[in-house]
């Protein structure tokens, strides 16, 4: 009885002891983090404008702004740009005021419509300046530009992220003497959202040659790796 005792009680060490190691070795972890970037250049091309009307009368403001919008939209589409790219987004109505001699006059009202352009090529950018432009239209702004393989770039970032985190963990474990055993967990610290460049916001008066360059798309991770003794 009292030898059966005993084996029962070491047996019971040694299995607390090997839980012990096991979970020792279950945490014996890294986390590192890992940065992916991705080059593109740009192949869409936006920018928004104004076109406004003064007046006395609302009915007649708001004829002679459609009548002015689809001037724009007609030059707009001789140049080659789709008619579904050009979106009006909102229209504004306010008094138009004017101060003469420091007395507030009225002298009737403004109605203002924007409407954004988006373009494929900096060449129909351009040619779409000169076209607004020569119709009158002198407020055009925000003007960005962004790439249409947007979710195809991060995704290559987010490729580019991971190796990076296992190249790095993999650099810190071997100065340790250690190695990679396994991926405990993975979570993405990017969003993917990839915010265009802009100019910033301006009054044009000519149409501007510009080069925008390339965009960067980056992706981020987190990544939690296993380790295990080296036998090197």
């Amino acid at each position: 009885m009292r030898l059966c005792f005993l084996f029962l009680f070491t047996l019971m060490i040694g299995s607390a002891s090997a839980k012990d190691h096991t979970n020792e070795q279950q945490h014996r972890t890294i986390e590192v983090s890992g940065v992916g970037n991705i080059l593109s250049v740009p192949d869409r091309f936006s920018f928004s404008l104004s076109i406004e009307q003064k007046g006395r009368v609302a009915s007649e403001l708001n004829k002679a702004i459609v009548e002015k919008t689809n001037y724009v939209v007609q030059a707009l589409m001789k140049i080659g740009v789709d008619k579904k790219a050009i979106q009006s987004l909102q229209v504004q109505f306010n008094p138009w005021v004017e101060y003469n001699d420091n007395k507030r006059e009225q002298k009737g009202f403004i109605l203002t419509r924007q409407a954004t352009v988006t373009l494929k090529t900096l060449t129909q950018y351009e040619q779409s300046i000169d076209a607004v432009l020569s119709l009158g239209v002198s407020h055009i702004n925000e003007f960005s530009f962004t790439n249409s393989q947007a979710d195809e770039n991060y995704r290559g970032a987010l490729k580019h992220s991971l190796l990076n985190a296992k190249q790095r963990a993999t650099d810190m474990a071997n100065v340790l003497g250690l190695k990679l055993a396994g991926v405990i967990s993975i979570s993405e610290q990017s969003t993917g959202d990839v915010a265009p460049k802009a100019m910033g916001m301006r009054q044009l008066q000519a149409s501007e040659s510009y080069q925008p360059g390339e965009m960067t798309t980056q992706a981020r991770v987190k990544v939690i790796f296993a380790l295990k003794e080296s036998h090197n």
